[in-house]
């Protein structure tokens, strides 16, 4: 797989060269061919890009492939780059001035070599944010189980110290439970006493002798 793949960027980066070269003979670029150069607003400034790449099979219609000044690549859409042109406050500028401005501080992959290191550098910072992302997920969700584990009961104690509130919770046991059949007890006898106080208050009501 990794020599198909390596393969298949030969073969891009070879088109793209030509498509370079033809880019350099044509310095007029119509508006998201291979070799407009825009610029995009983001949080820490303006930042210069290309089109390199033209990809008619994208999904969703992001088919123009460009690489920025800072090494970092981003999939557009062509009325992205429309509307990335009207948001340009320098768009005014001549196209010759840009490419000229560009060149003096931007550096495009124009061959294979410097497209697939490209190519690679940028896989691979993206493996290393995704890598970071995970970690730092999973270490919030690690610490969260200690949390819990840690406020279960007896989480604090040593194992003597269970086993000895095991024994105080046996020995509460065994006297709650003695407790109980003392009760049961009484109540019995007190439920003959009823039961023979009720048999001769109805014997002396009715004048009669209770049998014995």
């Amino acid at each position: 797989d990794l020599v198909d793949r390596f393969a298949s960027l030969e073969s891009k980066a070879e088109d793209l060269k030509t498509n370079a070269d033809e880019v350099i003979e044509n310095p007029e670029v119509e508006l998201g061919d291979v070799g407009y150069e825009f610029r995009k607003r983001f949080d820490a400034g303006w930042y210069t890009g290309k089109v390199i790449e033209i990809r008619p099979m994208a999904a969703n219609g992001y088919n123009r492939r460009c690489a920025y000044s800072d090494g970092d690549m981003e999939d557009l859409r062509l009325k992205d780059l429309e509307q990335l042109a009207k948001l340009d406050p320098n768009n005014n500028k001549t196209r010759k001035g840009l490419s000229a401005k560009i060149s003096d501080h931007v550096k495009f992959p124009l061959t294979q070599t410097e497209y697939t290191k490209l190519l690679l550098d940028s896989e691979h910072q993206r493996d290393v944010e995704t890598t970071q992302t995970l970690a730092q997920k999973i270490l919030a969700k690690s610490a969260e189980v200690n949390d819990l584990v840690a406020k279960l009961p007896g989480m604090n104690r040593t194992r003597q110290m269970q086993m000895e509130r095991i024994n105080e919770f046996i020995d509460s046991n065994h006297d709650v439970t003695r407790k109980l059949e003392e009760a049961y007890l009484v109540a019995k006898d007190r439920r003959e006493e009823v039961r023979v106080a009720l048999g001769e208050t109805t014997c002396l009501a009715l004048g009669v002798e209770e049998d014995t």
